[in-house]
């Protein structure tokens, strides 16, 4: 199976600081580091970990930060064929990271939102059923809409994970198979603050499955046939930066054609567990040989309805 990433790529300045400040307040950092990152890029790094055959497609500008994110991509096996130079500089992260694992993320866009209609119409070469389209929110409407029905055309099943949500998905979700989103989203997009009820709404306008990850408490998972609840391993957490991301490029690289979103769930919800037991974003998150292997049996504590 191939996994087609369309979205971001950025280069991560983070800043660990003792807790995060307070608005108009300055801290002095305890440490800090580069890393490649992006939901796009940590997406893909992850579903090739997960045994994907993957092809990403992502704006990158004209700088030594292209350089960087060029680099990472060597190092995990992906192509760099489908990225797409424009002129300017690449999309940034700015980190904030608080000793108690939470974090604060400030991004630019310039470049992904920019990012031309047919930017990724030669990635979809060869591809069809069996093979799946993973897209983030990072995109413009348009190119979202454009390379879903583009999915859709050619038989590729398709997930999406609406972070950062900066446009109305009204219209788009059925043309999406599996949503993932965390409990903020899902009471954003679902207009609900009971995740059954929000996961509801999004159903009822033509998603195929939702998934509302919960962080330490889990996943939920729904589906017009039923429902279910898988717990997250206990972990000390010392930064979530990326943990959804790891999420979803796991599950998008775990799930065979035709196979339950469920069955894939256990290996997505550990891989996202022991990345936040590390600091930083693509060089830290799990590798190949740290995620579960295909076929084995649900972790203690899952439930299913």
């Amino acid at each position: 199976m191939t996994v087609l990433v369309v979205g971001n790529a950025t280069v991560d300045l983070s800043f660990e600081v003792e807790r995060l400040p307070d608005a108009g307040e300055t801290l002095l950092a305890t440490g800090r580091f580069v890393d490649a990152g992006g939901k796009g890029l940590n997406q893909a790094v992850m579903a090739k970990r997960a045994g994907a055959d993957v092809r990403y497609v992502a704006p990158v500008g004209t700088d030594p930060d292209a350089v960087l994110i060029r680099s990472r991509l060597a190092e995990e096996g992906i192509a760099t064929d489908f990225l797409v130079v424009e002129d300017g500089a690449t999309d940034q992260s700015v980190i904030w990271l608080a000793a108690d694992g939470e974090n604060v993320i400030v991004s630019t866009a310039d470049r992904a939102r920019g990012l031309g209609a047919d930017a990724a119409a030669a990635a979809f070469d060869g591809l069809g059923e069996g093979d799946l389209l993973l897209v983030q929110g990072n995109l413009t409407r348009t190119m979202t809409e454009g390379i879903l029905h583009r999915a859709r055309d050619l038989g590729l099943a398709t997930m999406a994970n609406p972070a950062p949500i900066h446009f109305d998905y009204q219209g788009l979700w059925p043309l999406i198979d599996i949503a993932v989103v965390n409990r903020v989203e899902a009471q954003r997009l679902g207009r609900n603050t009971d995740m059954a009820a929000a996961a509801a709404t999004l159903l009822a306008q033509g998603a195929g499955t939702v998934v509302v990850t919960l962080g330490g408490d889990g996943v939920l998972w729904f589906h017009r046939d039923g429902a279910g609840a898988l717990s997250a391993p206990p972990v000390e957490a010392i930064d979530t930066t990326g943990a959804g991301d790891v999420f979803c490029g796991v599950l998008a690289g775990r799930l065979e054609p035709g196979q339950a979103v469920p069955e894939a769930l256990p290996a997505a919800i550990e891989a996202a567990a022991l990345s936040v037991t590390r600091r930083g974003t693509s060089s830290a998150f799990p590798i190949a040989a740290e995620l579960r292997e295909p076929g084995r049996d649900r972790p203690p504590g899952a439930a299913t309805s």
